[in-house]
């Protein structure tokens, strides 16, 4: 039935084994399905689908899911549940959603409760080994396993380890020449880049702050069967791309997030009072709790312009042969540059990265319409620091200006020259 609507059969199961992993789990659960529903709620909303919109916020999408273990094991048929299944992700696929699919959870009590359960034939049926004691499965829309990460390797590179292709007569065929830099650069900025930031933006829009940004985040999957097309040296179509924001394991609403002690350590470094905090408590500042939020969502900003300086300076670099040394590209060392050597000084910066002839294409990229590139990676990288000098220079100012907002919206970097 799914293969009939044009859908992948595909998914992914994730196991959480141990203690902790079993807390991410649930955080995952959480701030996916708070996601997933928020997101469904808007796009039903905007389309006027108000049936569909009933079905859920009266809970009849919920009960047919909840009913769907104790069908299966009296045979009784599970339409219904199919049928919403397949409507999500019809939805999430013709509207590209920036977040995976959450499915469900498997029921693995018959499997620890049959003494009989041969783990061989768990096997045999999945292809992987049999659950851990205790552990937990959790299944989701399938996207590939092609992340930002491992794309953010130069070009020249990825094009040197392609398994070889031998021509007619038996012979090696050289690989072809790369696309033109002005078709990847398009890719990698209007595509992968604004991927990304679109699948933050969805998330803050919805409340939800992410707190583990980075290349690992982000898968990059195609619109067809092959999801590594995606990420080949090769791909220049950004219709064919999907970007997913993925792993929401350390996930929270923004509300949540500021009441964690850390959280308030990290925000007072930059001038703006935890909201549990005794200071706070004294001082009876009551925009801390918007402003703190909004912290919670610069925080995902600075962590996701690291990311950004990663993938601009890896898939975009130009070195002069595949074995040619390249500068340190983690997001360690991006840190230690940008804010400890060069102490946030974005002109400095630039001038670092001006230096070595590997990135002259990117820079100058950057540079262009009025070091539009530039700009945004300040935007992103100075969140934390631009939002804290607003609210300190404007004590007992109104929260909800139009300056403050505009500091720390992803949603409205969405529109930024630089994706032009």
């Amino acid at each position: 039935k799914i293969r009939s609507r044009g859908l992948d059969t595909r998914v992914l199961v994730k196991e959480y084994s141990g203690e902790d992993a079993i807390g991410l789990a649930r955080a995952e659960q959480n701030g996916l399905g708070r996601l997933q529903s928020a997101w469904l709620k808007n796009y039903l909303q905007s389309k006027n689908k108000q049936d569909l919109l009933q079905q859920m916020e009266e809970g009849e999408w919920a009960a047919a899911a909840q009913r769907r273990y104790v069908d299966g094991l009296t045979n009784t048929p599970t339409q219904k549940d199919d049928e919403n299944l397949i409507t999500l992700l019809e939805l999430l696929s013709s509207q590209k959603a920036q977040f995976p699919a959450y499915l469900g959870e498997m029921n693995l009590n018959d499997f620890y409760d049959d003494e009989n359960m041969d783990p061989n034939e768990w096997y045999k049926m999945l292809g992987v080994k049999p659950p851990q004691p205790g552990s937990v499965w959790l299944v989701f829309e399938y996207h590939g396993l092609s992340t930002a990460s491992s794309y953010a390797v130069p070009p020249l590179i990825q094009r040197s380890k392609l398994p070889p292709k031998r021509g007619m007569f038996g012979g090696v065929v050289e690989a072809p020449p790369l696309p033109p830099f002005r078709e990847r650069a398009r890719y990698v900025v209007q595509g992968v880049l604004k991927g990304m930031l679109a699948g933050l933006a969805t998330a803050h829009e919805a409340g939800i702050v992410h707190r583990s940004i980075g290349r690992n985040s982000f898968l990059l999957s195609s619109v067809g069967q092959d999801k590594r097309e995606a990420t080949s040296p090769y791909a220049v179509v950004k219709a064919r791309l999907r970007v997913i924001l993925s792993d929401w394991g350390f996930s929270a609403t923004a509300e949540e997030a500021t009441r964690d002690k850390e959280f308030g350590a990290r925000s007072r470094t930059f001038g703006i009072l935890g909201v549990d905090s005794y200071e706070n408590q004294v001082a009876s500042d009551d925009r801390i709790d918007i402003i703190a939020q909004k912290f919670a969502m610069a925080e995902d900003l600075n962590a996701l312009g690291l990311a950004f300086l990663a993938m601009l300076f890896t898939t975009l670099a130009d070195p002069a042969t595949p074995t040619a040394p390249m500068p340190p590209t983690d997001d360690d060392s991006w840190q230690r540059l940008f804010s400890e050597i060069f102490e946030k000084d974005m002109e400095q910066f630039r001038e670092y990265c001006l230096n070595e002839d590997v990135w002259d294409s990117v820079v100058e990229l950057l540079d262009g319409e009025d070091r539009a590139g530039w700009n945004l990676l300040g935007d992103l990288l100075l969140a934390r620091e631009r939002l804290s000098e607003w609210y300190n220079d404007n004590k007992g100012g109104d929260i909800n200006d139009e300056g403050m907002d505009e500091l720390v919206s992803s949603n409205g970097l969405l529109s930024h020259p630089f994706f032009k």
